[in-house]
C-alpha cells in the first residue's frame, strides 16, 4: 500500500468510501462538507494499492487547535477512517496511522485526536480516552432542578452567528483544560453544521448580558437532545434546563452529554436519574520529546527527578529515555541511556500529559510500570503533571 495526500483527482474515490462507510451522498452533511470543506480546509491521507490505484483506505485530518495546560497546542482531528470492505482485515490501519503521524510530525505538531466508534480499533494504536462526559438520559418530566431567578430571560434564535455565543465559550477556558479554541472560522463551520441538522438555539439573559446559551434538537424520536449547554450561572442553567422541561408536549426524553464535572444530578429527586460517565473523546501523542520540550512545570512543582522510557510501538523515533528534571520550577529534560525508573506508553504518556489520569493512578490501573515505588517520585510526577478537567465539544 502506498499512503499519499489526497488530490482532486482522487476526491471520486473518498466520496464513494465516505458514501459506504458514513453518510450517504444525497445526505445535507455530506454534500456541505464534500462541496465547502474537503481539501479546502482539511488535508485527507489515503492508503493506495500499488497493484492497480484503488483507495485502500482514508482518514481525514481536520484543523484543531486546543488549550491544552494553559498553552495553544495544534492538535488534528482524525475523521472518517475507513477502509474498502475488500481490503479488511490486513492490518492497513496502523499503516495509515503510521504515515498520517509522520506527516505530522513534519508539521510541528506533537498530538492528535480521534472520537472513536469502537475504541478497540484505536487502543492497540496506543490512542487513549482522556476525555469523558457526564450523560444524562431521563424521561423530560424526571428533570427536576431549582426554580430560575425571575430576573434572567430567554431568547429563541432561528438563525444566529458567534457573536452570540463566543465569549459565553470562551469563558470556558477558565476552568477546563484540551478545550478547542473555536476561531470565526470554526464557529462558522459549527454553525453551518448546525443549520444542516435543523439544530435551533436559546440564549439565557440577565439584562442584555448573555449569561449562557444551548443548542438542542427535537429529533424524530421525541427526545430533547440537548446538542451543548454552556452556562456562567447556576441560575442560567436552572433557566435552560426549565426551557427543555417545558417542551413535554414535544418530546418525552432528554438526552444530555454535560461536561464531566457537572453536579446537575446533585438537584435530582430520583437518584436513579443522576446519570453516569462516558469516555468521549480519545487522543495520541506522536512526538513525546517535542511535547515535553514545550512543556511548562507549575510554580508549586517541588524539585525533582525522574528517567522515563517513553515506549511507542507504532512510530520507533517515538521511542526514548529521557530524564525529567524540575530546578526552581523550570523543567528540563535529557535523552540518555542510563537505566529508567518507569516505562510509559504512548497511550498513557498521552493520558498523563492532558491530565486525564495522575501518573499514580496510571501506575495503580497498570498503565505504567515502574520498577521500584518510591513515593517521592510519585508526588514529584503528580505535581510536575496535575489532574485537569478535559472538555470537547466537536464531532467532526
Amino acid at each position: 500500500m502506498k499512503c499519499k495526500i489526497v488530490t482532486e483527482a482522487d476526491m471520486p474515490q473518498v466520496m464513494d468510501l465516505w458514501d459506504y462507510c458514513f453518510e450517504k451522498k444525497d445526505d445535507p452533511f455530506f454534500q456541505w462538507y464534500f462541496q465547502e470543506y474537503c481539501l479546502r480546509h482539511n488535508i485527507i491521507l489515503g492508503g493506495f494499492s500499488e497493484e492497480d490505484g484503488h483507495l485502500q483506505n482514508m482518514l481525514h485530518l481536520n484543523p484543531y487547535q486546543i488549550l491544552l495546560r494553559e498553552q495553544e497546542e495544534v492538535a488534528p482531528y482524525i475523521v472518517g477512517v475507513a477502509t474498502d470492505p475488500a481490503d479488511r482485515g490486513h492490518e492497513l490501519t496502523g499503516k495509515l496511522l503510521q504515515a498520517a503521524f509522520r506527516l505530522l510530525r513534519r508539521r510541528d505538531c506533537a498530538f492528535a485526536l480521534l472520537m472513536p466508534v469502537y475504541a478497540g480499533i484505536y487502543q492497540k494504536y496506543d490512542f487513549a480516552f482522556c476525555y469523558q462526559k457526564h450523560v444524562y438520559e431521563m424521561p423530560l418530566a424526571k428533570l427536576t432542578v431549582p426554580e430560575p431567578s425571575g430576573s434572567l430571560s430567554l431568547e429563541r434564535y432561528r438563525s444566529y452567528g458567534a457573536s452570540l455565543f463566543a465569549d459565553i465559550y470562551a469563558a470556558l477556558a477558565e476552568g477546563y483544560n484540551g478545550l478547542p479554541v473555536r476561531t470565526d472560522f470554526q464557529w462558522k463551520k459549527l454553525l453551518q453544521a448546525h443549520q444542516l441538522e435543523k439544530v435551533q438555539a436559546v440564549v439565557v439573559y440577565h439584562g442584555d448580558e448573555p449569561r449562557g446559551y444551548m443548542f438542542y434538537q427535537l429529533t424524530n424520536d421525541r427526545t430533547f437532545l440537548i446538542q451543548e449547554l454552556v452556562a456562567l450561572t447556576p441560575d442560567a442553567k436552572w433557566t435552560l434546563l426549565h426551557y427543555a422541561k417545558a417542551h413535554q408536549a414535544a418530546a418525552d426524553r432528554v438526552y444530555w452529554e454535560a461536561m464531566e464535572d457537572d453536579l446537575t444530578y446533585l438537584e435530582f429527586a430520583d437518584a436513579n436519574a443522576a446519570g453516569r460517565l462516558k469516555p468521549f473523546m480519545m487522543a495520541r501523542c506522536f512526538d513525546a520529546f517535542r511535547a515535553l520540550v514545550r512543556y511548562d512545570a507549575p510554580e508549586d512543582c517541588p524539585d525533582g527527578e525522574i528517567t522515563l522510557l517513553l515506549k511507542d510501538g507504532l512510530l520507533k523515533e517515538n521511542n526514548c529515555t529521557v530524564i525529567l528534571r524540575v530546578e526552581d520550577s523550570v523543567l528540563s529534560l535529557e535523552k540518555t541511556e542510563r537505566p529508567f525508573q518507569a516505562v510509559i506508553s504512548m497511550g498513557a504518556f498521552t493520558q498523563m500529559y492532558f491530565g486525564a489520569y495522575t501518573f499514580t493512578q496510571l501506575v495503580e490501573a497498570g498503565k505504567i510500570q515502574v520498577r521500584a515505588y518510591a513515593p517521592e517520585v510519585f508526588a514529584f510526577m503528580d505535581c510536575l503533571f496535575p489532574k485537569c478537567v478535559n472538555f470537547i465539544n466537536e464531532y467532526y
